[in-house]
């Protein structure tokens, strides 16, 4: 239901916290609205709790709903008020909650079933009083610290001394919205034709594992979160000024280049407020068959796991972009196109009307969609998981595609090993690390079908995919870099 944000922020300024045990209020609806409400229960397994369920609640109201930095803030501020997360319940959290099951990796399908069932109890149903359900569970020694549904309503969170993280809640809530997982193509010497390597995290929002950055321009295309003055198409070779992302200056801020049946959409990104403070540059991104949501963030190094370019060129189509200047007020680029020279003073374009990009039939990229339940285990067979360059501040990520789909790419599915150097892979056989390691409260196997399993701190990634369920879930490895080196130094003759 939509709130103004700051009608919203003021609402969330008390800390109130319910007990399971407690008389749970659904938060009074407003018809204007199409924010999502969000209902948070904390849970507790049968034979394994938070140490602390008061600090758990707390620290999960200042997350979710918190004034700043937290997920309702931050995508209040990425959409500039046109949406955001708000509670479903007057309480904002509910919990703790006991679970009918044990502590385990594996069946994440039957934890929100049996959460879903017992709020039901409480008066508190699917789609008439919430929208999206995310689960804050005690710690798990799993290979994730976060799952989501993509194009759906659920996220489960595996938390630690009473914490859950900011960076992997704005990405679990990234995947309920639509997107995948974010890589980026390798394009040599910034040569359009030459791309081919995806082996890494593209650090441009949380989606591609920078929990600090705001979204990209692609993904606010695909949300409909710019106007038409700020997204604009060129139609000749100009010298365009490009305006920061989430800066307050007007103007365009997404670059639509037409390459054939594609297009190369560009950004500008500085630091403004909270948003992009380890982004300075003009970024491109790919888009195919106009899919926004699946763009390809381009870079032409790996020596830069955020890839800011500064020239890219396809001699044969005739198209070049060159970087000509960057200030705080914006950046200048010339584009060539059909060969003809970029002549200075001149932006030919035209304005592209904001449109959602999702298929008619599943609704707004924000209207979480629901999915048949499967308990099939994850294909042992799914795409490699693949080393990349790329840091892991908050949440790392591996790659997604269209929402209910895994992007097939050469040689698997890319993910990233956030602090690792080079890129390697492993045979798609491998399929993801072993659920059941130890501390992981007994459970063994994948936690549900079609996983996009996405890092955090010294962490590797993977993707794996069932086909014909509809339904990719984001999570988050916790293996570490050290192991992962001994590992490669055992194999070395």
């Amino acid at each position: 239901m939509h709130h103004g944000i700051g009608k919203f922020l003021a609402a969330s300024a008390s800390l109130a916290v319910v007990a399971v045990g407690g008389t749970i209020t659904p938060a009074a609806a407003d018809d204007s609205s199409h924010d999502n409400r969000v209902l948070v229960v904390v849970a507790n397994f049968k034979d394994r709790k938070h140490p602390d369920a008061n600090a758990m609640r707390d620290n999960a109201i200042a997350k979710y709903f918190g004034a700043d930095g937290s997920l309702s803030s931050y995508y209040g501020q990425v959409s500039r008020g046109r949406f955001t997360f708000v509670p479903a319940v007057k309480e904002k959290v509910v919990g703790p909650l006991t679970l009918n099951e044990n502590a385990g990796c594996g069946d994440l399908w039957k934890v929100r079933q049996d959460v879903e069932a017992q709020m039901a109890a409480k008066g508190l149903v699917r789609k008439r009083d919430w929208d999206n359900l995310s689960i804050v569970l005690p710690h798990l020694g799993c290979y994730w610290l976060g799952m989501g549904s993509i194009g759906g309503r659920f996220t489960w969170l595996n938390t630690g001394d009473n914490d859950v993280n900011e960076g992997t809640i704005r990405h679990e809530f990234g995947h309920n919205i639509g997107f995948g997982h974010q890589i980026r193509y390798l394009c040599n010497d910034g040569n359009l034709v030459d791309c081919g390597e995806r082996a890494a995290v593209a650090g441009r929002s949380p989606m591609g594992g920078n929990g600090q950055a705001g979204l990209s321009a692609t993904q606010l295309i695909r949300l409909g979160w710019l106007s038409a003055a700020e997204h604009q198409r060129a139609t000749g070779s100009g010298t365009f000024t490009l305006r920061p992302l989430y800066g307050a200056r007007q103007g365009t801020r997404a670059l639509e280049i037409p390459m054939g049946k594609d297009s190369l959409v560009l950004e500008y990104r500085r630091p403004s407020g909270s948003l992009d403070t380890n982004l300075n540059g003009v970024y491109a991104y790919r888009v195919t068959g106009g899919a926004y949501h699946t763009a390809s963030p381009i870079v032409v190094s790996t020596a830069d796991h955020n890839g800011a370019v500064t020239e890219l060129h396809d001699k044969a189509g005739k198209v070049t972009v060159k970087v000509t200047g960057q200030n705080t007020d914006g950046a200048t680029v010339a584009v060539s196109l059909g060969g003809a020279a970029a002549p200075a003073g001149t932006a030919p374009s035209v304005p592209v009307t904001p449109a959602v990009t999702a298929d008619a039939s599943t609704g707004p990229a924000t209207t979480p969609q629901d999915v048949a339940d499967n308990a099939d285990p994850a294909d042992p067979d799914g795409p490699a998981d693949v080393e990349g360059t790329d840091t892991g501040t908050d949440t790392g990520t591996g790659t997604g595609g269209a929402p209910g789909t895994a992007q097939p790419t050469a040689g698997g599915t890319p993910g990233s090993r956030s602090t690792a150097p080079g890129a390697t892979g492993r045979p798609a056989s491998a399929g993801p690390a072993t659920a059941g390691a130890a501390g992981n409260g007994g459970g063994t196997g994948s936690p549900a079908p079609n996983l996009a399993e996405t890092g955090g701190d010294g962490t590797a990634i993977t993707l794996t995919a069932l086909a014909g369920t509809g339904l990719v879930l984001g999570g988050v490895f916790l293996a570490s870099r050290r192991a992962r080196s001994r590992h490669r130094a055992d194999q070395r003759p």
